[in-house]
């Protein structure tokens, strides 16, 4: 599936002020990870456009990976911030962050496609994610883009009941999943691109 601003399309002031205030809410629930959501967007930014999508396509998900997590101001901050593993209905909670960023970002017309690829996410290659449980080439391809790059940036991040990893283990981890959890072309790209950008 295609995902994409439409073709030609340039954001307009109001587009721009709407981002800018989700940006904001973003920050103000979770100022913490505002400079995780910037690495990842600059991240799936680069894998985008080294595999040639058009500019709408690489615009479109780098919104997306700007603005991925907006639907979490939906989740209670009991289960956000709880500092071990979620029980499971916990975790089915927290799983419907996805569509609610979704409709957050799609009550803006101009950002329809941002809240597709915001929707797909956690999906995964093969089937076992959410929201809709799609596989391979029906998961929209800037949601695969997106997934590789916000695991990666959660990888590095420490957090309190886990221990950050190194870069080396990461991007390992993301080839170890590469063809269940994640789109083989999207974890090649990705690795290609951190290569050249910071090695």
């Amino acid at each position: 599936m295609k995902i994409g601003l439409e073709q030609g399309t340039t954001l307009s002031d109001a587009s721009r002020e709407s981002i800018q205030v989700l940006q904001e809410v973003l920050s103000e629930h979770n100022h913490g990870l505002v400079h995780d959501y910037l690495r990842a967007a600059q991240l799936a930014r680069e894998t985008a456009k080294h595999l040639g999508l058009s500019a709408e396509e690489v615009l479109c998900i780098e919104l997306a990976a700007r603005l991925h997590d907006i639907g979490k101001i939906a989740i209670p901050d009991a289960i956000l911030d709880k500092p071990g593993p979620l029980t499971k209905k916990e975790w089915a909670v927290m799983r419907t962050h996805t569509e609610a960023g979704a409709r957050i970002i799609g009550a803006a017309p101009a950002l329809e496609g941002v809240a597709v690829v915001v929707r797909s996410h956690h999906e995964r290659y093969d089937g076992k994610g959410y929201p809709d449980g799609l596989r391979g080439d029906r998961i929209p391809f800037g949601a695969c883009i997106l997934a590789v790059c916000d695991a990666f940036v959660a990888m590095m991040r420490q957090r309190p009941y886990i221990d950050a990893i190194t870069v080396a283990e990461a991007i390992a981890e993301l080839k170890r999943c590469s063809g269940t959890q994640f789109h083989p072309r999207a974890v090649e790209a990705f690795q290609e691109v951190f290569h050249e950008l910071f090695e």
